[in-house]
């Protein structure tokens, strides 16, 4: 049996994990356009000389273990399904019996005039983060702008402040990270933020980037001019679905899978941030590029290309952001999109630095904030995955000291410290 996967990431090294519980003899070829496998969450650590070697995700030890054929810096550029075979730009093929599709996800960049000038970045992959950085050095750049507040464009912007740049953030909501956190949380890694140093535009968008051959200058939609030596571009990323769309693999926003993370051709799978899975707070399927449901998703499809029928349960969104000075985290539904929803709030954030919140529907909790003070969140994330009914203490599940104790004995080793979900014991250890 041979299987090979295309990209080399979270969801690629979920996919062997998976494949050699099951399968010790199979030969495993690996397809990717990069040279190393990277945590990809903490490539702005490059910004402040953090040495490559610990951005690493798994080493050259974690593939000859598991004997794998690395096929680094080549990149897919067809499937041929019909023949079972993978193209390569070379013209090389490569033969597979079970195919990963894990192509993760690209930049989304607008067609802003002036992109394409010299000082412009995206800022998803390790070779993207080299390159700002070299040109930064080279051209002593001090001043940038960064379009858009997710979490990327505030990582660089935080990382950027780092090293004494001056920042601006250009958003076109009225608030940081608009799509991911609540209001009040918002309003608080804004404050840390400007604490930094890092100034905010909001409701405002560039228009166009200015300069002859590099970047001197950027026009907002307001008008306002602001100078500037570097731009870099973190709006988000979209599933990089073309390779599957092109072998007539069925793609909606994203790649789309069964349970089992097939895709209606035969003996091809797909994983990470490239697919659409289960939301469990919801149930509809939506795309979403977490490192981590990566990792989950590849992980059940390694499985179950070695023959195995392990069902994935869906992932739960959650984010974090660690390097400010209060740590964040939130999962699941953030703000409640009707008045169905419960809403609990403990706001102690100006006095004491922390701040909670959770949400709940018909008694289960599907959601919370995390600010400040983040001990033990992992017992919210395991009542959320396992739907359990919190209504007689859902008072104490914003209390700093809320942990397993809070919970009734019978629920605390059935039905938390032993996971249902059914691959627990294969989820990596970071």
């Amino acid at each position: 049996m041979r299987y090979v996967i295309i990209g080399n990431s979270a969801a690629a090294v979920g996919c062997i994990t998976g494949i050699r519980k099951v399968d010790k003899e199979g030969e495993i070829v690996v397809i990717s356009y990069e040279d190393r496998c990277y945590s990809k969450p903490m490539i702005a650590d490059v910004l402040i000389d953090y040495s490559e070697e610990k951005l690493l995700y798994r080493g050259e030890d974690f593939f000859k273990k598991n004997n794998v054929r690395l096929m680094l810096g080549s990149k897919a550029v067809n499937i041929d399904t019909e023949n079972k075979l993978v193209v390569l730009e070379s013209k090389e093929t490569v033969l597979y019996d079970k195919l990963l599709i894990s192509t993760g996800a690209v930049p989304f960049v607008p067609p802003i005039p002036g992109s394409e000038k010299e000082g412009v970045f995206t800022f998803t992959e390790l070779n993207s983060a080299k390159k700002m950085k070299e040109y930064l050095e080279k051209n002593s750049v001090e001043r940038i702008v960064v379009i858009g507040s997710g979490f990327i464009g505030l990582e660089v912007a935080y990382y950027l402040r780092e090293i004494e740049k001056e920042v601006v953030v250009v958003e076109l909501l009225d608030r940081v990270l608009g799509k991911a956190l609540d209001k009040r949380g918002s309003e608080i890694v804004e404050k840390m933020l400007r604490e930094k140093g890092v100034q905010f535009k909001f409701n405002d968008t560039v228009e166009e980037i200015l300069g002859e051959e590099k970047v001197n200058s950027v026009r907002l939609k307001s008008g306002e001019v602001l100078k500037t030596e570097a731009v870099v571009i973190a709006i988000g990323v979209r599933p990089n679905v073309e390779l599957a769309k092109a072998a007539g693999i069925r793609v909606n926003r994203g790649i789309i899978t069964d349970d089992f993370m097939k895709t209606n051709i035969p003996d091809i799978f797909a994983a990470g941030d490239c697919v659409e899975c289960k939301d469990i707070t919801d149930g509809i399927r939506k795309n979403l590029p977490l490192f981590p449901l990566a990792f989950e998703q590849g992980l059940i499809a390694g499985l179950n290309m070695a023959g195995k029928e392990i069902e994935y349960l869906g992932g739960l969104p959650l984010n974090s952001l660690k390097f400010l000075d209060k740590p964040v985290l939130n999962a699941g539904i953030v703000e409640p999109p009707d008045d169905s929803y419960e809403v609990l709030v403990n706001d102690k954030f100006d006095k004491k630095g922390y701040y909670r919140k959770a949400i709940l529907k018909d008694g289960k909790l599907v959601g919370f904030v995390a600010i400040g003070e983040i001990d033990r969140v992992g017992i919210l994330t395991n009542l959320i995955r396992q739907k359990i009914d919190v209504s007689n203490i859902k008072d104490r599940l914003i209390s700093l000291d809320f942990g397993l104790v809070d919970l009734p004995r019978d629920w605390r080793r059935e039905k938390l410290e032993k996971d249902k979900t059914g691959y627990k014991d294969w989820r990596p250890v970071e």
